[in-house]
């Protein structure tokens, strides 16, 4: 895979200010055309160098949607682009799909998404900044011009929710798996939310508590109520059974749709990760199903 670096510069700005990234490199750009990305960008911020990788099939238009797909703790992006099956679906429908890698300390690649998970939590890292600045900068040289989706897995799951939360409007809907809100969200922006949780999760667990290290974490139910409220969900809900899981649909105002899919005595895995994950819509196979909600479920 090819490398190319784009040089960005964040201003040393405070984590919410909304201070336009600075491009000062764009190898393999002619400067008349976005240059269509396939391989590492880098940008230079606040908290140092970060990367990640983008794929850019030759189908995605541009209006391609962008998928950013964020990564739990301790596994770099490398590994979520091998093994989740984000590039065979961006190839099969059009769009483009980025890998960021969290914050790299103390031997592990982290995102700050509040009150979880350490080193970055404690470093106050601007991930939200790190991110804003990833998707500005695509859409300057990468042609990108759809809409932006965030999908997680676990602390990557509760990185998404933290970007929905703290920047209201920017993202188009989220796909979280094993993940849960852990910072401030009184007042987020009508977002698709797409949640998947087994039931038997002892990281996260799906009805609130504390994890292995002692962290509290709120309930799928309460972390998707912000997002129902904002987007007039309905009470009332479709309740269907796939496989093994409780799929709960609210179809709420202006066609969005907050989803909850409950994996009977599922831990805390990535549903269907592997080298067939995404040729599925269901449950069982996360990355098919997350996409089929979001993507092309509306």
């Amino acid at each position: 895979m090819g490398a190319l670096v784009l040089a960005v510069l964040l201003a040393a700005c405070a984590p919410d200010a909304d201070t336009a990234p600075t491009v000062t490199a764009g190898v393999g750009s002619s400067g008349l055309a976005p240059a269509p990305v396939d391989g590492v960008v880098t940008l230079t911020t606040v908290d140092g160098a970060r990367s990640a990788i983008v794929h850019h099939p030759p189908g995605a238009g541009p209006d391609a949607p962008l998928v950013v797909v964020l990564h739990p703790a301790a596994t770099p992006a490398s590994a979520m682009q091998a093994g989740f099956g984000w590039d065979r679906v961006a190839d099969r429908e059009g769009f483009v799909v980025a890998y960021p890698n969290g914050l790299l300390d103390l031997f592990q690649d982290t995102w700050n998404g509040g009150a979880c998970c350490p080193p970055a939590s404690q470093l106050g890292t601007d991930d939200v900044g790190f991110l804003e600045a990833l998707v500005d900068g695509l859409r300057r040289y990468d042609g990108v011009g759809g809409r932006v989706y965030a999908v997680g897995f676990s602390n990557g799951a509760v990185m998404a929710y933290a970007w929905a939360c703290l920047r209201p409007g920017r993202l188009a809907g989220i796909g979280v798996v094993a993940g849960a809100v852990m910072t401030g969200c009184a007042d987020p922006a009508p977002t698709d939310v797409v949640a998947v949780h087994g039931t038997a999760d002892p990281s996260i667990p799906a009805t609130g508590g504390p994890g292995p290290d002692g962290v509290a974490f709120p309930s799928v139910q309460s972390s998707l109520a912000p997002f129902r409220k904002a987007s007039r969900c309905p009470e009332a809900a479709d309740v269907t059974t796939d496989g093994t899981a409780a799929v709960t649909i609210w179809r709420c105002a202006d066609g969005r749709r907050v989803v909850r899919a409950l994996v009977d005595g599922g831990g805390h895995v990535w549903p269907g990760a592997g080298p067939t994950a995404g040729t599925g819509v269901g449950p069982s196979d996360a990355t098919g199903f997350l996409w089929a909600q979001l993507g092309t479920g509306r």
